[in-house]
């Protein structure tokens, strides 16, 4: 088994959350088209896959081939989380209970994400705020970040 963050994303897009579109890493939109596209949550453009850090399972030398050694690696994976456009409602506190629900409701379904040799190890939302898509345009929501533990067999 080997690192697969395109598998993940894939895992990740596959969720479901009630009333959010989830996208995979092919589908990062050019432009969120307002209410219609909302709620929606993407692999962060620009900030998706940060680094983690990996090392052997068995301690910190294991002085076998490399077919048995065995990996862990700690990555996190940020997304972003549309909510609904700016100018939606008087101003960002109206949205406050779609979003919390949606975080709930998120972070739920990550938590039951079922890949084989991957494990979710943190899920952690940011402070609720303006955020753009990639084309500019302002809408409430948060980042999302997920650190998975993956094993692999080098």
């Amino acid at each position: 088994m080997a690192l697969n963050s395109l598998a993940i994303a894939t895992g990740i897009s596959n969720l479901v959350v009630t009333g959010v579109t989830i996208k995979d890493i092919t589908g990062i939109p050019d432009q969120v088209n307002g209410a219609r596209d909302c709620p929606l949550m993407f692999p962060h453009p620009t900030e998706w896959m940060q680094g983690g850090n990996g090392e052997p399972s068995t301690g910190p030398a294991t002085f076998g081939t490399a077919a048995g050694r065995s990996w862990i690696f700690d990555r996190v994976y940020q997304y972003v989380y549309l909510h609904a456009p700016v100018g939606a409602g008087r101003g960002i506190v109206d949205q406050y209970a779609g979003m919390s629900a949606k975080a709930d409701a998120i972070q739920t379904a990550l938590t039951q994400l079922d890949l084989a040799q991957v494990d979710v190890n943190n899920v952690s939302v940011g402070s609720f705020g303006v955020l753009q898509d990639p084309a500019g345009a302002s809408f409430y929501g948060f980042i999302l970040s997920v650190t998975l533990r993956e094993w692999i067999n080098a």
